[in-house]
Formats: structure tokens, sequence, C-alpha cells
């Protein structure tokens, strides 16, 4: 058995589609593995002088992040053994890492590049949750 729970990170990219595409392949596989889709919404840093929009901006960011865990249900409807999907406010990798060791998965499946475009050869989330983690972490490209 390769894995028993896999994390799939998912932020609605390309690449994060073909990473959850890649986890319901194993669990096609082996029925015994279990996914966990987990989106997390960075809230970004706003200047004092827009702060009093910053409910709107919030709305906003928690209906499209509604949406993009929508497009991964319909996807992780393929599988029957599928455990949960989580939406987290907070620092991508950091949420990525916290909820695979709280939830013992024993797999991350991640995009090499999210929306939030290029940083070195990986994006800037997958380069530290590579580089932090103490599980295997496979990297789509």
């Amino acid at each position: 058995m390769l894995c028993s729970k896999a994390l799939v990170a998912y932020d609605g990219s390309d690449l994060s589609q073909k990473a959850l595409e890649k986890a319901i392949e194993l669990a096609k596989l082996d029925q015994a593995i279990e996914i966990e889709v987990i989106h997390v919404v960075a809230m970004p840093q706003l200047p004092h002088t827009v702060l009093d929009n910053i409910q709107d901006i919030e709305d906003v960011l928690y209906r499209e992040s509604q949406e993009i865990m929508a497009q991964a249900q319909i996807s992780l409807a393929k599988i029957p053994n599928y455990s949960q999907t989580y939406l987290l406010n907070g620092s991508p990798a950091q949420l990525i890492l916290n909820h695979a060791k709280e939830y013992k998965c024993d797999l991350i499946i991640m995009g090499s590049r999210g929306l939030g475009g290029i940083k070195e050869f990986l994006g800037s989330v997958s380069h530290k949750v590579v580089h932090c983690s103490q599980i295997p972490v496979l990297i789509i490209k």
C-alpha cells in the first residue's frame, strides 16, 4: 500500500486539479486509501485605508473558495472513499503541514505551482511544504 490517507492541497488551479485527479487515480487502485482535500484562503495584506471594506473582501474570497471546493467535490464523487474537504484561512503551507500531522495523513499531493505564480522552480507554498514535511510529498508538474 502506497499510503492510507492522502491530503490534496487544492486551490482550483490546473495543477491542483491534476493533483486531485492523481489522488483519485490512486484511490481507484487501492480503495483503502482515504482522500482529504484542503483549500486554504490566505487573506491579502491590506493597507489600513482598505480595512473598511475588509468584510466585503472576506465575503468575496469565501464565496470563491466555496466554488473551488464545489469543483473538488464533483471530482471526488468519482470515488467512494474520501473523508472530508476542508476550507481554512491562514498561511497555506503551514496549514497544509499542520493538517497532515493532525489528521495523520501519510502523503501530501499538490501541484508544483498554484494560483500564486512562480517562486524558484516550485511555487512558494509547494517549496515550503516539500522542505518542511515529515511525510512524502508528491509534486504534480
